[in-house]
């Protein structure tokens, strides 16, 4: 899940192998990259890593720019070159798919099929250079790191920032100069423009408030008790200020914690699950840490899941 936290953790892991003391980029492997540019790679250092929103941007000594976005899909995994080039290094395990035998095309859209007849694919395979989902290779003397499924990837020899996509994003929350300011008045803007724009909804606009994604939209709303669908122009001026407020707080949580959005009560109960971090997000059925009452969640209004408690996100209206 590529979120605003996330992302920030992945590029500090990024950060750490490039922008160590005379690391150099020894090769690099992409398809679509110009014999032009991996020229200008080949040889050169890393000057910096950024994140913007879900955005990562790299650049290189030799003014060359990376501009990456994981969207739902993408990784990143460092590996030691010793075993990138001897073949043990291992690739993230691949989602199993259902695959549903010895069934006519129409009973293969039926979701009540028998478990007897559905077997899980996985097709792992255990040598990273020979994965099909790879995008990018990064190689260096000691370090090799390696992008699955990364939708964008794009070069350039100018600043990425400073033009579409990223010179249209929101304020990002985990930023030092945060500008709490001007995401009341984009929040304001647009719901002038739409009338019925959801809360839920501007939280997921990048063009608002960069970085938040379907995960911390609900933990965000669920922690200053707002109703997931309320409209934007039926929140108090009072509201918005403290929603707005608290994200980075919420959001630096996440970065802080590797994207834990709850701390846990008690620290050695045993092994952390997923229902343990957080409040809400992908806990439908639960009882909700703080009153009890069963989460609900709804995909429909947004196309995504979005989770929330009953009692303690009353609807008002």
């Amino acid at each position: 899940m590529s979120e605003g936290p996330e992302v920030r953790i992945v590029a500090d892991n990024i950060g750490a192998v490039l922008l160590s003391n005379d690391t150099k980029i020894e090769f690099i492997l992409q398809n679509k990259v110009s014999d032009e540019i991996k020229s200008k790679i080949i040889g050169s250092s890393v000057e910096f890593v950024k994140t913007f929103g879900k955005n990562i941007v790299i650049k290189f000594s030799s003014n060359v720019y990376l501009r990456n976005h994981m969207m739902m899909w993408g990784k990143w995994r460092i590996y030691d070159r010793e075993k990138y080039d001897n073949g043990s290094a291992r690739p993230p395990p691949r989602r199993p798919t259902r695959q549903i035998n010895n069934q006519s095309p129409s009973l293969k859209k039926t979701k009540s099929v028998s478990n007897s007849n559905i077997q899980l694919q996985t097709n792992n395979v255990l040598d990273t250079r020979k994965d099909s989902r790879v995008r990018l290779t990064i190689i260096t003397a000691d370090k090799v790191l390696v992008q699955f499924n990364g939708p964008v990837i794009e070069f350039s020899l100018d600043d990425p920032s400073t033009r579409p996509p990223i010179s249209l994003l929101g304020p990002d929350p985990l930023t030092k100069n945060f500008d709490k300011d001007q995401v009341l008045s984009n929040l304001l803007e647009k719901s002038k423009r739409d009338k019925n724009l959801l809360i839920v909804k501007a939280l997921l606009d990048q063009q608002i408030i960069s970085g938040i994604g379907n995960k911390y939209k609900s933990e965000i709303l669920f922690l200053r008790k707002i109703y997931p669908f309320t409209n934007v122009t039926s929140l108090s001026d009072s509201d918005l200020e403290k929603l707005v407020s608290n994200i980075p707080k919420i959001l630096n949580f996440g970065y802080i914690n590797n994207g834990r959005t709850r701390a846990v009560d008690n620290p050695n109960h045993g092994k952390m699950t997923w229902d343990d971090t957080h409040w809400v997000f992908r806990r439908a059925g639960k009882k909700c840490w703080k009153c009890g009452t069963k989460i609900l969640s709804e995909k429909k209004t947004t196309l995504r899941s979005t989770f929330w408690c009953p009692l303690c996100q009353v609807n008002d209206n």
